[in-house]
């Protein structure tokens, strides 16, 4: 592994928590507050977190992990685990199954009321020395009090959530990575694709927005440019008329989108706000420019 120095780490944001990990560590498994990453080697650290939850919530979160039900309390954690946790109260926890151990503790910040819970993965004797000092890197790192919206930092994309906005789902696969926010009746759904050069090879920009948006029918089609790149903008149900009255005040949402393509770095990037009233095309324009690529 290598040494955890600024130049070897990659700083992530995940739904309200940041921090910098070894370069090494792919993020292979996400959730609403959960984070697993692998290394070369296999599964290397994981955490969980819930706001809200109290100091009720440490005790179960030390079932929470892989193995579940088999987490003991009273480990012992390195000097310096505790010195990055010491604004936390903590239990310690650990477990070891076929010929594999997990170490870490569960944790609650009497500030915010947060509950989390984590673990770093090691082999029958335990995490060995390397493991023990990223993880402690990792932990010095470890930032949850930011103000305002969450930020998302992660697989090639940044952004950080509009106000009154909270994450509701997500979707990634190999070159498509989504992101869905909700707030008061309305869904943002934020998205990266890539390589562009590939996907406008098979169809054209219009095409990918209708497919990506679920915009294929009804919908009115706006080339334009966004951030100095090259976009269209969909439009369903965002008229004045009778028709796209009628159908808002029946509930048949409406929803304005835009995908750009940014050839600096080989990308498509794009926003779309589904909601009852017209959106306010200002509002999206500048939404969909705070997402760009890492």
């Amino acid at each position: 592994m290598p040494d955890t120095d600024t130049a070897s780490t990659v700083s992530l944001a995940w739904n309200g928590v940041r921090l910098n990990v070894p370069a090494d560590w792919h993020p292979a498994r996400l959730g609403l507050g959960y984070l697993y990453f692998e290394d070369p080697d296999g599964p290397a650290f994981e955490c969980k977190w819930r706001r809200g939850a109290g100091r009720d919530g440490m005790e179960a979160a030390l079932t929470a992990l892989t193995p579940k039900g088999r987490a003991r309390a009273g480990a012992t954690l390195p000097e310096s685990w505790c010195d990055a946790l010491a604004d936390f109260e903590l239990m310690p926890l650990s477990w070891r199954r076929d010929g594999h151990t997990g170490l870490g503790a569960a944790l609650f910040c009497p500030e915010c009321g947060l509950a989390a819970v984590f673990q770093a993965y090691g082999g029958k004797d335990g995490p060995d020395a390397a493991r023990l000092a990223a993880v402690a890197a990792v932990l010095a790192s470890l930032q949850h009090h930011e103000p305002g919206p969450p930020a998302f930092r992660l697989y090639g994309l940044s952004f950080v959530a509009p106000d009154g906005f909270s994450l509701a789902a997500f979707e990634f696969e190999p070159g498509r990575f989504c992101l869905t926010f909700a707030a008061k009746g309305r869904r943002l759904d934020v998205v990266r694709l890539a390589p562009a050069e590939v996907i406008l090879a098979r169809e054209g920009l219009g095409q990918v927005a209708a497919r990506t948006f679920g915009c294929e029918t009804a919908t009115v089609l706006e080339e334009a440019s966004l951030g100095g790149c090259p976009a269209v903008w969909l439009a369903r149900r965002q008229g004045s008329g009778f028709v796209d009255v009628l159908a808002r005040r029946l509930g048949r949402e409406g929803r304005l989108a835009v995908l750009r393509h940014d050839k600096n770095v080989n990308k498509l990037l794009g926003a779309a706000l589904t909601a009852r009233a017209p959106v306010d095309r200002n509002w999206l324009s500048r939404t969909a420019a705070a997402c760009v690529s890492l």
